[in-house]
């Protein structure tokens, strides 16, 4: 406490002549000569920390004797300190069980919560909740929802142990805030639960396998707009620290709207740092997600499993993230996300992690704006009105487009503005996977202004320029910087010619990502060309009143 310093003295106890194991305790300074005078507690003092109720006889059969006769001493001293804290206004008085309250703020210390993370807390934690929930209100959010009016759970910056995930009630509600301490799962926490689950009853009955294992299969995985279900609204959690031990994920939110994750610290994860499935508008910035706590380079990384954030929901924002250890960093499987301020080093690309993946086929409607991807990439299949920009990537980290169709094509595609650093491999920026099948239409897509250093720089637009000598063809060979192969949709040239000759000139070919342009007399010129592999352009019509223009579904007249 402020104004006390804290000395550790090891304290020898002798109970009913049991030789105990020496225990380190903090003791105020002006407890020193006391505990110097007196080897053991007083007997009174011994038996008040024994009545405690947070140390009851329930423990009485789990814990040694001489272990909790030391606990009793620290708990003693731990009240003691906390009563001179209240006396100098430092610490906040617990309201006494059973009394009358008009506070919206629950202390889950009240119910008897352990902040040492000593013994299990789950129950006193989920009874917290409970009272939260349970604060009358008369008015709503959403039409269904109870606005609880700001409520706080707080923790009061303890750490508490927990054996079973902390539910929000399946009535639902909104306007609610959880913060301020640590949550970590025992040994015995459930494998495929979260921490902290926003999982109603009713949007379990809404879906055909009724598992939370479930939810992460992205077949059929997401409610129609006509039969949305929304329990939770406006709830907050920030400044929070989730251990999940290895034991399952972090959070979990389920048909909810606008949720703010804020300011948590998400690790030991064995699934997902968190979750989000249905529902649409969960704001998650300023955190950190980590299956292992490491700094990078860590000898385990080929082993890393789990999602840092996984998105099986639209309309979400994720935004000044670190995601630091994860197979997957962000997985998205739902439309018009916005991912921006995200740095994943999470597990690199040669040990088959991945940064980024949009894993919504034809859907993808998303944003990735002033990333940093680390050693690792961006997997996106079957690519719809994906834009990519003014990013980085480092260590040989590109951007690999998936078809997983025998034939697809690829619509409404930007990619520009994004800073490219390697190891002089040959690692392009931009690849295709065409494994299952080859993009065999480009429309409206461009990947241009990009620039490489030490990798093989790739794009839809190609500019060259060739210079020969008494020669009528000049063939610019541009399959080196173009993405798709034999795939030239538009093309430009000029031809420049000093002195006299006045050649005729044509343009030839375009075949095999090659432009060839051909004179009718030998002679001494230089030829530039600008290729397009996107179709984008207005054509003519043979009038010449009208233009045309081209979309992947029909052709739009222009008067």
């Amino acid at each position: 406490m402020r104004g006390h310093s804290l000395i550790y003295v090891v304290v020898l106890l002798e109970v009913l002549a049991a030789s105990l194991p020496l225990f380190v305790v903090p003791v105020s300074g002006h407890r020193l000569s006391e505990l110097f005078r007196s080897r053991t507690p007083a007997a009174a003092e011994l038996t008040a920390a024994r009545k405690s109720p947070r140390f009851s006889a329930r423990y009485a059969k789990h814990v040694h004797r001489g272990r909790e006769s030391a606990h009793a001493l620290q708990s003693s001293l731990w009240e003691e300190t906390k009563a001179q804290a209240i006396q100098d206004g430092q610490f906040r008085k617990k309201e006494v069980v059973g009394k009358a309250s008009n506070s919206r703020v629950f202390y889950v210390t009240d119910n008897n919560a352990d902040p040492t993370g000593y013994y299990d807390s789950t129950r006193a934690l989920q009874a917290t909740i409970n009272q939260a929930f349970n604060v009358p209100t008369h008015r709503e959010l959403l039409p269904g929802i109870p606005d609880l009016g700001g409520v706080e759970i707080h923790l009061e910056g303890g750490d508490y142990l927990i054996s079973s995930p902390l539910q929000f009630p399946s009535k639902g509600g909104g306007n609610l805030v959880i913060h301020g301490g640590s949550i970590r799962a025992s040994d015995r926490f459930p494998k495929d639960g979260y921490l902290i689950e926003l999982w109603t009853a009713y949007s379990q009955s809404l879906r055909a396998n009724k598992t939370k294992a479930s939810l992460r299969d992205r077949t059929g995985h997401t409610l129609t707009a006509s039969n949305e279900y929304l329990a939770f609204e406006k709830i907050t959690i920030r400044d929070l620290l989730l251990d999940a031990n290895f034991r399952g994920g972090g959070i979990l939110v389920v048909d909810s709207i606008r949720v703010m994750v804020e300011n948590v610290y998400v690790t030991h994860f064995h699934t997902d740092g968190i979750l989000v499935e249905g529902g649409h508008e969960t704001y998650i910035h300023d955190s950190f997600f980590g299956q292992y706590i490491t700094s990078g380079g860590d000898p385990r990384e080929s082993s890393f499993s789990g999602i840092g954030i996984n998105l099986i929901s639209n309309d979400n924002l994720v935004s000044d993230v670190v995601i630091f250890s994860a197979a997957y960093g962000i997985s998205i499987s739902g439309q018009a996300n916005l991912i921006t301020g995200v740095h994943a080093y999470n597990k690199a690309t040669a040990f088959g992690g991945v940064g980024i993946y949009l894993q919504l086929p034809g859907y993808t409607q998303t944003r990735i704006l002033g990333c940093y991807l680390d050693f690792t990439g961006i997997i996106a299949e079957d690519p719809l009105e994906l834009e990519i920009a003014d990013s980085f990537f480092l260590g040989d980290g590109n951007i690999l487009l998936r078809s997983t169709k025998k034939s697809h094509s690829i619509y409404f595609l930007t990619i520009t503005g994004n800073m490219f650093a390697g190891s002089s491999k040959g690692t392009p920026t931009v690849e295709l996977d065409e494994s299952a099948g080859r993009f065999t239409s480009v429309y409206d897509t461009v990947i241009d202004q990009n620039t490489a250093y030490g990798m093989v720089l790739k794009s839809t637009v190609a500019r060259a320029t060739l210079s020969r000598t008494n020669s009528w063809t000049w063939k610019l060979d541009l399959s080196e910087r173009l993405l798709f192969r034999d795939f030239i949709q538009n093309a430009q040239y000029s031809m420049y010619v000093p002195g006299k000759d006045f050649p005729r000139h044509v343009l030839r070919s375009v075949k095999d990502n090659t432009v060839i342009v051909d004179t009718d007399a030998r002679v001494t010129g230089t030829v530039s060309v600008l290729v397009d592999q996107s179709s984008d352009s207005l054509s003519l019509s043979n009038s010449g009143h009208r233009a045309y223009f081209s979309t992947p579904d029909s052709i739009m007249e222009v008067a």
